[in-house]
């Protein structure tokens, strides 16, 4: 990997962007400004929540090519354990054509790599006009990208780059988030006849909708799923993820409450799986007389879906065989942002750096850097055009 792009991907992952307390934006934003302002785009910052870096290289063609990716990172706990050593995971560390850190792989590598394709293919012919949409927030929620989207920046076709390697996306699933809340009559748990519980009401409620969770994972998408999956369709899917309740353990609690994520297969109707949730919900609180909600979270990342016959889907197929030596579409199980830019009518399709065995989100995060050098030509053969 060429020194001046690694060095720039060890700073960005140097800088600890954690999502949730939007921490360093400023200085991901600027280091990310500098580097495009340099090379000659028309850079500028959009957004007042967070600084989202939009830059535009005007080469005369008729549509603009906008590459999507974020500088934001979830949470970190070091140390980590690399080879029997101690490593910080903000102090990016090389090793055997591996770059770890957080961040490295989910998005950074995306950063620089689109950031590289650019400098590469500047001053060539290109068939799209360049467009990068590096933002903030994406882990929370798309905070950043909503900003650049509501201020009428979307490009005619998008790349998000923010996905697998092994095949081109072109479709992810939606995302539910919500919570369950039962409500209870505080005590002493060595009088529970006194009181109730909301625990055990809350566990027999979950228990129940397991039933919902099973007839989920009966919906399935006309997309294939990603490699080695164990359905071969993408699929339904309802998942508990947090629980809260209680401080002490002799107290019976008042409350109890239960997260759930929701995943919404590509193509499919995200009211109507939001409907079906409520209704079993509803049947199963009046079947065990519970004093109970539902709260569905907002926004709804409502899934998308590019035809696969698109012309767009086939030129980026032209380009990866010819960067990979093979072609494959899938759709994605997590989300992204895709189906923002896909609810504008745009085109849309998802490659990034990322494979299952990178760590994304957790311990010893990597990226592998020849993985980086892949993505870039991906990205300078779309903007030069698959039959040049």
């Amino acid at each position: 990997m060429e020194a001046r792009y690694l060095e720039l991907l060890k700073k960005l992952v140097s800088l600890n962007t954690d999502a949730t307390r939007m921490l360093n934006y400023e200085e991901a934003s600027s280091l990310i400004f500098n580097e495009l302002e340099k090379l000659g785009l028309d850079t500028k910052i959009v957004g007042e929540k967070v600084p989202n870096v939009v830059a535009r290289l005007d080469v005369g063609a008729d549509k603009d090519l906008a590459i999507v990716s974020h500088y934001d990172v979830v949470p970190a706990e070091g140390p980590w354990i690399i080879n029997g050593n101690e490593v910080d995971p903000f102090q990016p560390l090389e090793l055997e054509g591996k770059l770890y850190g957080r961040g490295s792989a989910d998005d950074k590598s995306a950063i620089v790599a689109s950031i590289w394709a650019v400098a590469e293919v500047k001053d060539k012919e290109l068939r799209y006009n360049p467009l990068l949409i590096i933002t903030g927030g994406e882990e929370v929620g798309g905070i950043g990208i909503r900003e650049v989207v509501s201020a009428g920046i979307t490009g005619d076709l998008v790349l998000v780059a923010d996905a697998d390697i092994e095949y081109i996306g072109i479709g992810a699933s939606g995302v539910v988030h919500g919570w369950i809340t039962v409500r209870g009559k505080e005590g002493h748990a060595g009088y529970p006849h006194l009181a109730r519980n909301p625990v055990n009401d809350l566990i027999c409620l979950c228990s129940e909708l397991m039933r919902f969770a099973e007839r989920r994972a009966l919906k399935f998408s006309k997309l294939d799923s990603p490699p080695n999956s164990p359905i071969s369709k993408i699929w339904g899917r309802f998942t508990f993820t947090m629980l809260q309740a209680g401080s002490k353990h002799n107290v019976i609690p008042s409350t109890a409450r239960a997260g759930f994520d929701m995943r919404i297969v590509p193509g499919e109707d995200p009211k109507n799986a939001i409907m079906e949730l409520k209704s079993e919900f509803e049947a199963i609180r009046e079947k065990l007389n519970l004093n109970a909600e539902l709260e569905i979270l907002e926004p709804i990342n409502e899934g998308w879906m590019t035809d696969p016959q698109h012309p767009f889907v086939q030129e980026a197929l032209e380009v990866y065989e010819r960067v990979f030596g093979y072609r494959r579409i899938c759709g994605e199980l997590g989300g992204n942002d895709g189906y923002i830019f896909s609810k504008k009518g745009k085109p849309t399709i998802a490659l990034g750096a990322m494979r299952k065995e990178n760590n994304i989100h957790g311990r010893n995060e990597f990226v592998y850097l020849q993985d980086v050098i892949r993505l870039k030509e991906f990205m300078k053969g779309l903007l030069v055009g698959a039959r040049t």
